[in-house]
């Protein structure tokens, strides 16, 4: 198996969704930076393959990053943390986006679950209302206190 086979454009990954859906197939999909993947990052993602058949992860491009999260961001390069979430045996595709939200890749897949850590209320969900609005749920989940990529990169200044 190669991993890198999981890291999809945007109209190859709607195909293959499209294709999971006709088979019944119920599909969850989350994003994030994965900047630096740790215990929390592995927990959620496994919470989230849990909720459905199919796990599709939205990875922001370093320059979304950057703009987010400022300019010594991300520590790692988009195509590893790609890499790195594509090696998850429950992550089935991972798509690398480049704006600031996934809207455009939840209008376009429309999943059936859209999920995000319990940090965010449903109402601050980027894309909750377009799932809703197509049948889908919008859940969240409990994040694993004490990580975060901030934290390890404080922890590592700070020694």
């Amino acid at each position: 198996m190669n991993t890198a086979n999981k890291i999809l454009e945007l109209p190859e990954a709607k195909k293959l969704a499209d294709g999971w859906k006709r088979n019944g197939l119920k599909i969850v999909f989350t994003n994030g930076c994965f900047d630096i993947l740790h215990l929390g990052h592995i927990d959620y993602l496994e919470k989230s393959r849990n909720l459905g058949d199919k796990l599709i992860v939205g990875v922001n491009r370093d320059a979304s990053i950057n703009n987010i999260k400022g300019p010594n961001r991300p520590v790692v390069n988009e195509y590893a943390r790609a890499r790195v979430i594509a090696a998850l045996e429950f992550v089935d595709t991972v798509i690398l986006f480049a704006e600031d939200t996934p809207e455009n890749l939840i209008l376009s897949i429309l999943p059936d679950i859209l999920v995000k850590g319990d940090d965010y209320t449903i109402d601050k969900i980027v894309g909750a209302d377009i799932v809703i609005k197509n049948g889908g749920k919008v859940q969240t989940i409990e994040l694993v206190k004490g990580y975060s990529t901030s934290k390890i990169i404080d922890k590592i200044k700070n020694t």
